[in-house]
């Protein structure tokens, strides 16, 4: 009698993982979430280094340019545009010139001894 009762509870909590499995996978972006992912450029920085050296942007596109600190604590300045990015601000609208145009992306919070180097670009092509 108390290998059924084992049996009953064993498949009936399988049952019960399998459900709450499938009612909590997570929902397909919205179309305004991918719009929004397609207008943002994002900036990832870590340690002395952001994760790409080379931002390519298309002439004239209007982006969100954001940034996010995936490893200590940064800011970033982009030269030519007049953009800081630091503590509760961490993205801004922007309006991309001709093409051609480079812009130079800096940390600007010392990070520690690589923090000279932590230097990224955005190309205008």
């Amino acid at each position: 009698m108390h290998k059924w009762i084992l049996a009953v509870l064993f498949y009936g909590s399988a049952a019960l993982g399998i459900g709450l499995l499938f009612t909590e996978l997570p929902q397909p972006p919205s179309e305004e979430e991918l719009a929004a992912a397609e207008n943002t450029l994002e900036i990832v920085a870590s340690n002395w280094d952001f994760d790409k050296d080379e931002y390519v942007v298309e002439a004239g596109s209007t982006m969100t340019l954001a940034l996010r600190n995936d490893q200590g604590l940064h800011g970033i300045s982009v030269s030519g545009l007049g953009i800081e990015l630091q503590g509760a601000h961490l993205s801004q609208e922007v309006t991309f010139g001709e093409a051609g145009e480079v812009y130079e992306i800096t940390c600007i919070i010392l990070c520690g001894e690589g923090h000279t180097e932590m230097t990224a670009k955005i190309v205008v092509q």
